[in-house]
């Protein structure tokens, strides 16, 4: 492992990714590149379909690519493979996913939820909930915790989902159009709650968006064209 890869949280060095389409394949992402610093925040834009989701589902390996290098906090890993059994666990402790859609369990309680990403990573106990009940009363749902996610509002949901996403102290939280399903107001505050986790947790965050004034407020923008990455 040299120096260079162990000064960042994630990263990818070519990742190159493609999917079938008739009797041809279809380029989704072209020698992808990206470096993720703790405590610093990456922005991605481009059209529908390009392959954000996809790059997202790569560095979390969520998906495989089919060609490239990756990179968990230092540890290589071959983008090539499938995910393993044991990839689940790192991932619950190294990344925290945020996603447009919430994915809250609906037979779950608030705290419920938020407490599954320690179920996950095998460190559930007293600690977990104090640090639950923590989040919760910072991203401001604490009267909530009992509550079924179905009685909250949209941006409730996702204030509930970013804590999940902090439970565990990733060093990178992935954010896929997490403000995609909420009213102006609502994404404003979404989004100030991100960037304040990215900076007072000193976890990296990706966030994918279509808005350009949150694309500015992040570190570093790129653009995601014809499979891609270059500065906005």
């Amino acid at each position: 492992m040299s120096d260079d890869n162990k000064r960042f949280a994630l990263e990818a060095k070519g990742l190159a990714k493609t999917f079938p389409y008739g009797e041809e394949r279809l380029k989704v992402l072209v020698d992808a590149d990206m470096r993720v610093v703790a405590g610093r925040s990456i922005s991605i834009r481009g059209e529908s379909g390009c392959g954000k989701t996809t790059l997202l589902n790569l560095l979390a390996r969520l998906d495989f690519a089919d060609t490239g290098e990756l990179y968990w906090n230092g540890e290589s890993y071959d983008p090539k493979l499938p995910p393993g059994p044991r990839d689940a666990a790192r991932r619950a402790c190294l990344i925290g996913v945020v996603y447009q859609a919430y994915y809250l369990i609906p037979e779950m309680n608030v705290l419920e939820n938020v407490l599954l990403a320690a179920r996950l990573a095998g460190s559930m106990g007293k600690d977990a909930k104090q640090r639950a009940r923590e989040l919760l009363n910072r991203v401001g749902v604490t009267n909530r915790e009992r509550q079924l996610p179905q009685k909250l509002s949209g941006g409730e949901r996702q204030r509930v989902a970013i804590a999940r996403a902090l439970l565990n102290r990733p060093k990178v939280i992935l954010a896929d159009e997490p403000t995609g399903n909420l009213d102006e107001r609502s994404a404003g505050d979404v989004m100030e709650l991100l960037l304040e986790a990215c900076r007072e947790e000193d976890a990296g965050l990706v966030l994918v968006t279509h808005n350009p004034s949150f694309a500015k407020a992040t570190d570093e923008a790129l653009n995601l064209v014809k499979g891609e990455l270059s500065p906005a």
